[in-house]
């Protein structure tokens, strides 16, 4: 794992200083050597993090005659194959690294090599004898790869503030991504905070040529046609044994390796597979709260002792006054999901002991993991009831208290009321039920309420609903439900969680690997019937029903919570209470012209007094403005 970053200038020189300068911005996620390669256009830099081939495999790396130079982030599983078939083609390998294919698959298949890459990359080759880079990022989005470019150069990294390194780059906001942030919890690509700066899409290449004529286009498709005629017994018997093979590829590694365990059905079942083939315990790692509602160490302890790992539980108190500042800083980006926090320190407990580590990200979104999958069938349901019916219904959840539906014995009766009063407002779309069924931003309160006038009129054209409809039209399966799941594979899956789990672990220089996502895995999933992932109102059945036997029944049957943790309440507590009334409220955040003080203030006071559950909301807010305070004053 490591961080990249380059520039290629059309008609002069590269700035040796500038790429020295964006590589050392990076170091976090390379602590243990840096590389350059300049020539008369391009410059190309790397901090490396040693994972493969600790002796010879720094970069950049080169091919035969050094004509191709490339340096890359991520991981090449099939490279082994990948260089028996290159040497029989009589290519000559200098180093033991999976870095090293990479300029050799390039000779053989020009821009089409990344189609033979099996892993998690962003990549930055440079043709010298074509004077032409090449940018590409892996099918999933598992690893970030951010650029800028105008009509002299463009410059790229892993991370946006290594960009900032060039003057010449604006710290002015892109007023769309800000309200794709404020919808959605996250910036999507290939959107970024920033004007002018692009994040690349995953399954993307991005080709510049000598004249500065920059070409994007996707190199893999997710189908979700033809459908396999499997029976179940199949399905499981197949699921198991892919699902290995990803867990095997992803073992490989010339240092120690662990594995996340929160005691959920994925992370579980990517130990089982660890454990069954490895010669020696597997290293899990999980954390907790003292607020057993949230903690997940108990589920976490039995899933270790099934497969007697060597388990490391770690209880956290956070100190979020403290550490969000820092997390904002790694993260780039203004960023909602407030499990960044567990996930840090997760990440920070487990590079204590070793130095790679495999996750089980990607299983909510194949197999339709979420709750609210439940709720959009529901919806169905209450959409067919007499009116008289519906309108009871709603009016008996109004009782309900408003509290945060992770905690206590009636979470369940809280979703019902959340589900009900969106139902009031929408019998449309799944996407719309389920966009309106959101705790953060709709974008109708943001243009009611809370943006200032003349912000809302600047970007009334701006649509967070049709930009996921283009994602969903992009779905060629013919459930309704199915291509909800897509644009959350395809969408929220690198936008949120893959962001959160590569800042979260290269800020400590920790490798995560996620087998889930193995794209052979997830064309194998995405070709089961839909009813084999939700059957009725049973979520993941066809993965929980593969590892029954595996995996114990209560891992199996448990009741999902997520990576959450209590911040509803704790910002209701000084210091955090203090800090978020006064940085909302200071008049300085108003006068940055996006926001309506009035209504901000009635947020923020409804939440602290006890009469809403005004969280999520005021949380984006609180992230926007410590972020713009650290990267645009």
């Amino acid at each position: 794992m490591c961080g990249i970053a380059g520039q290629f200038r059309f008609d002069s020189l590269p700035d040796r200083s500038l790429v020295e300068k964006m590589a050392k911005a990076l170091i976090h996620r390379g602590p243990d050597s840096d590389g350059f390669y300049f020539s008369d256009r391009v410059g190309l830099g790397i901090r490396r993090l040693k994972i493969i081939d600790l002796k010879t495999g720094d970069q950049p790396i080169h091919n035969e005659d050094k004509t191709i130079w490339v340096v890359f982030n991520g991981e090449i599983y099939n490279f082994k194959e990948l260089r028996d078939l290159l040497e029989k083609r009589g290519h000559s390998f200098y180093t033991r690294s999976d870095t090293e294919t990479i300029v050799h698959l390039y000779e053989e298949y020009k821009e089409d090599f990344v189609s033979y890459l099996n892993g998690m990359f962003a990549i930055a080759l440079w043709d010298d004898k074509n004077k032409k880079l090449i940018l590409a990022r892996d099918r999933v989005g598992e690893k970030p790869l951010y650029y800028f470019h105008n009509k002299k150069e463009i410059i790229f990294a892993s991370e946006m503030k290594a960009l900032l390194e060039n003057k010449t780059v604006s710290r002015d906001i892109n007023p769309e991504a800000l309200h794709y942030y404020l919808v959605l919890g996250r910036v999507p690509a290939p959107y970024a905070i920033i004007n002018g700066i692009q994040k690349l899409e995953p399954a993307h290449i991005v080709v510049v040529n000598k004249e500065g004529v920059v070409g994007i286009k996707k190199y893999w498709e997710l189908s979700f046609k033809p459908k396999a005629n499997f029976s179940e017994e199949e399905a499981k018997a197949k699921l198991r044994e892919k699902l290995e093979e990803s867990v095997v590829s992803r073992m490989v590694a010339d240092v120690p390796l662990g594995a996340f365990l929160s005691g959920g059905v994925d992370s579980s079942a990517v130990v089982a597979m660890m454990a069954q083939n490895s010669s020696k315990p597997v290293e899990t790692f999980s954390v907790g709260f003292d607020e057993k509602d949230f903690s997940e160490l108990a589920y976490a302890s039995i899933v270790a002792k099934r497969f007697s790992t060597n388990h490391h539980e770690f209880i956290i108190k956070p100190d979020v006054f403290k550490i969000l500042p820092k997390l904002v800083w790694y993260l780039d980006e203004p960023f909602a999901d407030a499990s960044i926090i567990p996930t840090y320190y997760v990440a920070q407990a487990t590079r204590s002991h070793v130095t790679a580590a495999l996750t089980g990200d990607g299983g909510d979104e194949l197999f339709a993991g979420y709750e609210w999958y439940k709720a959009l069938k529901l919806a169905r349901l209450y959409v067919a009831m007499p009116k008289i019916l519906r309108g009871f219904l709603s009016a008996l959840s109004s009782f309900i208290p408003n509290i945060d539906e992770r905690e206590s014995s009636i979470r369940y009766l809280h979703k019902l009321k959340r589900f009900f009063e969106t139902q009031a407002k929408t019998n449309k779309s799944p996407l719309d039920i389920f966009m309106s069924m959101t705790g953060g931003f709709t974008e109708e309160i943001l243009h009611s309420f809370i943006y200032d006038k003349n912000f809302s009129k600047s970007i009334k054209n701006i649509s967070a609903r049709n930009l996921r409809q283009e994602k969903i039209d992009e779905y060629d399966g013919d459930d309704p439900l199915e291509a909800l799941s897509f644009e959350q594979f395809s969408s929220l899956l690198p936008d949120m969680f893959f962001t959160k789990v590569d800042r979260c672990t290269m800020s400590v220089s920790l490798e995560s690997r996620a087998p889930l996502v193995d794209y052979k895995f997830v064309e194998f999933i995405a070709k089961l019937p839909f009813s084999y992932k939700l059957r009725g109102f049973k979520t993941k059945y066809i993965f929980k029903e593969a590892m029954r036997g595996i995996l114990p029944e209560e891992i199996l049957f448990r009741p999902k919570k997520g990576f959450a943790i209590p911040l509803h309440r704790w910002i209701k507590e000084d210091p955090l209470k203090k800090e978020i009334t006064r940085v909302l409220l200071d008049e300085g955040f108003i006068k940055l012209g996006y926001f309506n003080k009035s209504a901000v203030s009635n947020l923020v006071l409804e939440h602290m007094d006890g009469k809403k559950n005004n969280f999520e909301k005021i949380w984006r807010l609180y992230v926007f403005a410590l972020w713009y305070k650290q990267f645009c004053i």
